[in-house]
């Protein structure tokens, strides 16, 4: 997220079954140059780190205008003063390419600099697609968007500059390279979400297939309510997706606001398929097989496992976009604060050998933390602020009662909840998003503490961020230790 607003990628794909064999030649040609051009800048930032690169705390940045010096020449036209010579001379490398386009590719290049020496790794010989994607702006009108329901062939052409008809008597007339898209229903919807700001195009070898991924700005309204304060507390789990409960300043919960989010269908499928993984991981156990009869099981493995992580994106996504609907329809009615409960060390927790086999298993697959970075992403393209859905640590959160706040209860089974203290029997993750719910106010109501953590991005929120919060204090007059518990995420 930006601060002008939210960053996306649109990918279509480009019909090469359609366009003649002199439009996909032109095609190579213009994006095996960008390559090669990329791949050039990198080996020139590599050879003068000493001179282009700076290190600011700890990181290296690379000056743009240093490497302009080292490698584009300047014209009396220029508003820039006059550089007639250069150490490495890409204009006179590339005569068919603009300076725009070599700036282009300059950026590119930067940015893989930069990835890589945020990854500590080596400078890469062979990029991991055959043909690096240059980044084409739309501000620089390199390329056009445009649609003609007429048409037969496609809906919608991207048109993008082909500077390789540069012509030799110092007159440039650079024509269009249409391409048809495959835009379905979907891409059209998504295009129109936002402002298009770049696009490149890529080439994926093991599908042969040509791609444009449209980048776009969506600058969405901040959410402003004027309406009394709320808090939704969220309970991810693994037999139910997720539980809500919403606190009002009424000093209750709301009992016609609670939510218990599943799906049972597609877990029936999602079983089907572990247990078809598990009888071919069985097979392959056992000694005696031909090498074909292996090869043909590991493909079988391959495939089905890859399928399986599609599913489990796809159930994510489904039940993040009911979450998004029903939290837009609560934020209607309250100015509403959105926390969810993250379970840290989980999975350390549940180790090989705990004797609890089938526990760890599930808890292994659970994709918590894409859930909550999905559910962020997808409010705040409703112009939610990062401080409005936060991710707090849920440790004790289910073995303490949400009425009394004792700890000598019990759960006879996994839905069930106890509290023998005060006798209040109700579901576990229910119970759980309430104490989730009300451990953000506690910490917003302390006022040693000056900021609070979120769990998954690592940002840290001022408290006057929380301002309406002494309103929801009503039922939480006397303090409630077992609300907060040490390391939980809160810095003074």
């Amino acid at each position: 997220m930006t601060r002008s607003g939210v960053r996306t990628t649109v990918k279509v794909r480009i019909k090469a079954e359609v366009i003649t064999t002199r439009k996909r030649r032109r095609l190579e040609q213009i994006t095996g140059r960008d390559t090669r051009i990329i791949k050039q800048y990198l080996k020139v930032t590599y050879h003068n780190e000493e001179q282009i690169v700076t290190k600011k705390k700890g990181k290296k940045k690379v000056s743009k205008a240093k490497l302009d010096h080292l490698t584009l020449i300047t014209y009396k036209k220029s508003k820039l003063p006059k550089r007639p010579t250069v150490r490495h001379d890409l204009k006179k490398s590339f005569p068919r390419c603009s300076q725009n386009e070599l700036q282009e590719c300059r950026d590119n290049a930067v940015a893989i600099y930069h990835s890589q020496q945020a990854n500590n790794s080596a400078p890469v010989k062979d990029p991991p697609l055959k043909k690096i994607p240059r980044t084409q702006l739309a501000h620089s009108k390199r390329f056009i968007l445009t649609c003609s329901p007429s048409n037969s062939i496609a809906r919608w052409w991207v048109g993008i500059r082909d500077s390789l008809d540069t012509k030799k008597n110092r007159t440039h007339k650079h024509e269009k390279l249409w391409l048809p898209l495959a835009c379905s229903p979907y891409h059209e919807h998504s295009l129109h979400q936002g402002k298009i700001q770049a696009l490149e195009v890529l080439y994926y070898p093991k599908k042969k297939e040509w791609w444009v991924h449209f980048i776009l700005l969506h600058v969405p309204d901040k959410y402003f309510s004027s309406r009394p304060p709320a808090v939704l507390g969220i309970d991810l789990g693994i037999n139910k997706r997720a539980v809500s409960a919403l606190l009002t300043p009424k000093g209750a919960i709301n009992r016609h606001e609670i939510r218990f989010w599943s799906d049972k269908t597609r877990k029936k499928l999602q079983k089907k398929k572990e247990r078809k993984i598990a009888k071919l991981q069985k097979i392959l156990a056992k000694t005696g097989l031909s090498v074909n009869k292996r090869n043909d099981l590991f493909h079988q493995l391959k495939s089905l496992r890859k399928r399986q992580r599609t599913e489990h994106k796809l159930t994510d996504h489904t039940y993040t976009n009911k979450l998004v609907k029903y939290i837009l329809s609560v934020g209607k009615r309250y100015d509403l604060y959105v926390v969810v409960g993250f379970p840290i060390h989980i999975r350390k927790s549940h180790y090989r050998g705990n004797l609890h086999p089938h526990s760890r298993k599930s808890i292994h697959k659970w994709n918590y933390r894409r859930v909550t970075e999905l559910l962020k992403f997808k409010l705040s393209l409703h112009g939610w602020e990062e401080y409005r859905i936060l991710s707090i640590g849920e440790s004790w959160t289910s073995s303490c009662c949400s009425r009394c706040g004792s700890y000598h209860t019990t759960r006879p089974n996994q839905p069930t909840f106890i509290c023998h203290t005060c006798g209040y029997n109700l579901n576990a993750d229910l119970n759980g998003a309430k104490n989730i719910a009300k451990r953000l106010i506690k910490y917003v109501l302390q006022p040693k503490y000056t900021s609070i953590k979120d769990q998954v991005s690592g940002k840290f929120f001022p408290l006057s961020s929380f301002r309406v919060f002494p309103v929801l204090s009503q039922w939480l007059q006397t303090k409630q230790s077992h609300l907060l518990t040490p390391g939980a995420g809160v810095r003074t």
